[in-house]
């Protein structure tokens, strides 16, 4: 369930009321349960009446920010405050928490509560059906609120991919918060992700704020998760399993309302082979696992692509738009990519920077790209006893495919076969982890 306000959160008032409960509080604690009030999550304001003598007050104070360092606390004078008085108290608490909360979102590179995160050089540029396939994917996982798993080899947009996701998805008005695990040692990360209370180590005399938290109703995107430790990595088991998080040096979890999108910039089954990816997290993130679409799988998007890039380098580094003829894009189409979708980024970049009289030569775009192997005539066509029949079928359908760009209907008609028997040949295949989904 999202919560509606994740930003604002609920109010909550420790003490007694001497009349009836204003419109806005949701719940009424005393001194004993209001730090386990705060702990469940979704809190925002605190309004504290006075009773407690001024060390328990201090005492309960630092026990709230514990558990949510984002949290507000007005500390009320009058035992029996107005409807009015409370009102003003709420309007503060949450206009200061929502400061301190987009604060640290932005801080972390994340998008805060009602803010479009896509970003015009995060979007998903290309029309072909590899792409078109992989944005109906993502908008099929948007719907289900299930931890997922987004991979493809390192140079891909994979933060795009994550940042699309989200803003398809029910969570789109809640904040996105990226945790990039590529950089920093485990504690770091951990502190990073899960937070900390006060005390919890030398040196920590205030209580840090966890990514988690700041998802809180949106989404929590763990960047490069393979980089990660086994310890940060059974940290982010139990979040997915339990649905609650705990800060580093606390007693108590919290209740995490964050959905989960993990990156992985290499095959899954790789990297558990290869030992970077816990076994029991892959099961965790089982439900929903998209491999991204690389360059070499969608080659009818090359001009689209090179058109976004040279636009966006254009802009970086403030220079012209160079004039990008037919002859170029062809030599860009005909060129060999080996995946990487940076690879084609920094070739439309050094086209801006060499770019002469607003031009560029196909002649000089040559020099820069490695051109396609060609193929030996006997490829896919002669049995020697190392593949059977079918796996023969089968490279010569998906050579196929990649020399129609993708396009099934003159696939099947040059293969002499129909549409829909090449779609359950495609599906059986896929069915079977055989082939990517992207086909």
């Amino acid at each position: 369930m999202v919560d509606e306000s994740p930003t604002q959160g609920r109010v909550v008032c420790v003490g007694a009321l001497g009349g009836p409960c204003p419109t806005d509080v949701d719940e009424v604690a005393t001194v004993d349960t209001a730090g386990n009030v705060v702990a469940r999550g979704g809190v925002g304001v605190v309004i504290l009446l006075p009773g407690p003598s001024p060390e328990d007050l201090s005492r309960l104070k630092a026990d709230l920010k514990d558990h949510d360092p984002l949290v507000s606390i007005a500390v009320m004078e009058n035992p029996s405050p107005s409807a009015d008085q409370i009102r003003r108290a709420v309007e503060w608490g949450r206009l200061r928490r929502s400061v301190r909360m987009d604060e640290r979102i932005r801080r972390l590179g994340g998008a805060v509560a009602g803010e479009f995160a896509c970003r015009p050089r995060d979007e998903l540029v290309g029309g072909g059906e590899a792409m078109a396939g992989f944005r109906n994917r993502l908008r099929q996982v948007a719907e289900h609120d299930v931890a997922t798993l987004i991979h493809g080899p390192c140079g891909t947009p994979l933060e795009a991919a994550a940042r699309w996701l989200h803003v398809s998805s029910p969570r789109r008005d809640a904040p996105y918060v990226p945790v990039d695990c590529r950089e920093g040692t485990e504690s770091q990360l951990l502190l990073r992700i899960f937070g900390h209370v006060r005390n919890a180590f030398p040196g920590a005399t205030n209580p840090a704020a966890a990514a988690v938290g700041l998802a809180s109703g949106g989404t929590l995107v763990l960047d490069g998760i393979d980089h990660a430790s086994r310890k940060v990595q059974r940290r982010i088991v139990e979040l997915l399993r339990d649905g609650a998080w705990r800060p580093v040096g606390a007693a108590q979890a919290s209740v995490s309302s964050a959905r989960v999108v993990v990156t992985l910039r290499q095959a899954p089954l790789q990297a558990l082979v290869g030992g970077s990816l816990e076994r029991t997290l892959m099961d965790e993130l089982s439900g929903h696992i998209v491999r991204m679409p690389t360059v070499a799988d969608r080659g009818e998007d090359i001009p689209d692509l090179v058109r976004h890039h040279v636009t966006q380098a254009s802009i970086r580094l403030g220079r012209p738009r160079p004039e990008i003829d037919s002859d170029t894009l062809a030599t860009l189409c005909a060129a060999r990519w080996i995946g990487h979708d940076r690879e084609l980024e920094l070739v439309c970049e050094r086209m801006v920077l060499h770019a002469s009289g607003g031009r560029i030569t196909p002649e000089a775009v040559s020099s820069w790209v490695e051109p396609q192997r060609p193929a030996a005539q006997s490829d896919g066509l002669v049995c020697e006893g190392g593949r059977t029949l079918e796996q023969i079928e089968r490279t010569v359908i998906l050579a196929t495919l990649r020399h129609n760009n993708g396009h099934r209907r003159r696939s099947a008609a040059a293969l002499g076969i129909g549409v829909r028997t090449l779609g359950l040949k495609l599906r059986r295949w896929k069915d079977a982890a055989i082939v990517p989904e992207t086909i």
